[in-house]
């Protein structure tokens, strides 16, 4: 009932405001002004030209992102999470009407009556009173120098209206630029640093063949979980929530809490029960988040830090919109160099361009960043206990990933031996395996992976990082195995726990969510292939004797590995 109220309500009004405005009771501006042309930021300036083209130029929702993007469809919420690639204008009513006359006070006169929070949450903000406080008032006046215009209020039409194009849009950080160039172009340089960042974080999505394999299947509705973060990549209301805009709102801890969080990366879990996170709950009335974090008084107006004022420090004393510059173990996704690693995990990424390189956690670089870490712990610990505290964690991470080369290992030699139960040529291919040799190129795929795919029609096993994470995110049939499902939770679910309870400092996420489990499933990993090796022995003696076998698996006799002829590493 009430959306029919707030309908007729809001028809009214917009007839209203159409007789207003053809009647010509209200004038148009009566004084010509020198038109503002407006700069925006490009986030994506810098990256390779096909970038662009599938992932920046809006198609609307007639196709998808990125390389495959011609195998699926974008869900319809896509326009609202990556607008800038799938908005679409609505059609109910022809908005350039309102546009070419630049009728602002119709937007609310409309919007207020259907839209109320909207319209509240809009009175509230900065935008509304460009001057409601001496610091905004000062950041207002920065602004209007730098762009040439002076600000009264920023309505509705600033935002949602693209004068060229004389339509409706959903604002982009591009948008959002117009005004707030410095904050879009820190944020826009994460992508400098490598993956990953918050710029390309839509490329996990889809730049992985099982987003598109869910679409094909019919399953492509529950793509929204991965859509309603990893989409969110061109705007800047994932922390700064409309249509407050509120920068002290978007430096608690909660702003970044909604997606950071979860089995692969517990954040907010891991933060939010450390004793940070403990005192920051305790005493969070007595932080000051108005202030910028460069002028926070440390101890005085935040006890404890938070995860923007970690992970927006750039040293020095200076923060910025980057939240990745000092990222060393990049998600703990990625193997280092570091140590000696006895499975196919020594020849990691496999000669794939699209996936990082190894990490070499004592850089000159990582050395740097971890400097910068050290300098800002330093604000209530000792260098000292800071530094140590560090280098533990990259004992642990070093730990975590022998494990999991141990249990890569099994799996490496079970292939080699034909001992995986389906058999590789008895089981669904890999997703996407029967187009991904003809989309994607050997120079980006690695060759000994492009012509693994083009001999195989994608009937070959994938295991370990980053590949193998489809284990968790597709389901053939009898791919992936019982095992290699284990080894994923190993190395992406509980590894990373670990981690990050480690770097949050909470400890029973760091043993019990993290090298518990770990070891845990290092354990089914070796039972497993222990009870395969022995299943397959008894079916080959059997075979031997004459006597039938439901089915027939057995060592090749072949030094080489089957992994090592597939991929021809």
């Amino acid at each position: 009932m009430n959306y029919i109220k707030n309908s007729r309500f809001l028809f009214s009004t917009c007839l209203l405001a159409m007789v207003i405005l053809f009647s010509g009771v209200v004038q148009a501006h009566e004084e010509e002004k020198k038109p503002y042309v407006p700069r925006k930021v490009d986030i994506y300036e810098g990256f390779p030209d096909w970038y662009k083209g599938v992932f920046a130029d809006n198609v609307g929702l007639k196709e998808g992102s990125g390389l495959f993007k011609d195998y699926y469809k974008p869900l319809f919420m896509n326009m609202y999470m990556y607008p800038g690639r799938h908005y679409e204008p609505p059609t109910r009513m022809d908005h350039s009407i309102f546009i070419e006359k630049e009728r602002r006070d119709l937007c609310i006169r409309c919007h207020e009556g259907i839209n109320t929070g909207a319209i509240e949450d809009w009175k509230t903000s900065a935008h509304y009173n460009p001057r409601k406080t001496p610091l905004i008032a000062r950041k207002t006046k920065i602004i209007e120098d730098s762009i040439g215009k002076e600000i009264s209020v920023v309505d509705c039409f600033d935002c949602h209206v693209d004068t060229e194009k004389k339509q409706i849009r959903l604002p982009t950080a591009g948008d959002c630029s117009e005004c707030h160039a410095r904050q879009v172009t820190e944020f826009a340089s994460e992508k400098n640093h490598g993956r990953p960042n918050h710029i390309q974080t839509l490329e996990s999505n889809v730049l992985v063949p099982w987003y598109q394999e869910a679409y094909k299947r019919g399953l492509g509705a529950g793509n929204a979980g991965c859509d309603m973060c990893h989409g969110a990549t061109d705007k800047c209301d994932p922390c700064h929530t409309r249509h407050s805009f509120s920068a002290a709102e978007a430096r608690r801890p909660q702003a970044c809490m909604t997606c950071h969080m979860g089995p692969d990366h517990p954040d907010a879990e891991s933060y939010g029960e450390s004793k940070h996170g403990i005192i920051y709950e305790l005493e969070e009335e007595h932080y000051n988040f108005d202030k910028p974090l460069a002028h926070v008084l440390v101890g005085e107006e935040y006890r404890t830090p938070t995860c923007q004022f970690c992970h927006m420090y750039q040293g020095g004393g200076t923060f910025t919109h980057n939240f990745v510059s000092k990222g060393i173990w990049r998600m703990g996704t990625v193997p280092p160099s570091n140590i000696e690693y006895e499975s196919s995990l020594k020849d990691y990424p496999y000669g794939i361009k699209i996936i990082a390189d190894k990490i070499d956690i004592h850089s000159d670089e990582n050395l740097d960043k971890r400097d910068k870490w050290i300098e800002l712990c330093s604000n209530c610990h000792s260098p000292r206990f800071a530094g140590g505290w560090l280098t533990q964690m990259d004992d642990y991470m070093f730990q975590a990933f022998k494990l999991t080369d141990q249990a890569q290992k099994i799996l490496d030699d079970l292939i080699a031996d034909d001992m995986l139960y389906p058999s590789p040529a008895d089981r669904d291919i890999y997703p996407g395996g029967d187009w991904l040799a003809d989309v994607l190129p050997a120079e980006l795929l690695g060759d000994g992976v492009w012509n693994a795919f083009k001999k195989t029609g994608g009937k070959v096993p994938v295991i370990g990082p980053i590949l193998g994470v489809y284990a968790l995110f597709y389901q053939g049939d009898g791919n992936p195995t019982h095992i290699e499902t284990s080894y994923a939770k190993m190395w992406f679910w509980y590894k990373l726990q670990g981690y990050k309870g480690y770097a949050h400092v909470q400890q029973d996420i760091m043993w019990w969510w993290g090298q518990s489990p770990m070891l845990q499933e290092l354990g089914n990993i070796q039972t497993e292939a222990k009870r395969m090796r022995r299943e397959a022995a008894i079916e080959q003696a059997l075979a031997e004797s004459g006597k039938s076998v439901s089915h027939s698996r057995g060592g090749s006799g072949d030094s080489k590995s089957l992994l090592s002829k597939l991929f021809d590493w």
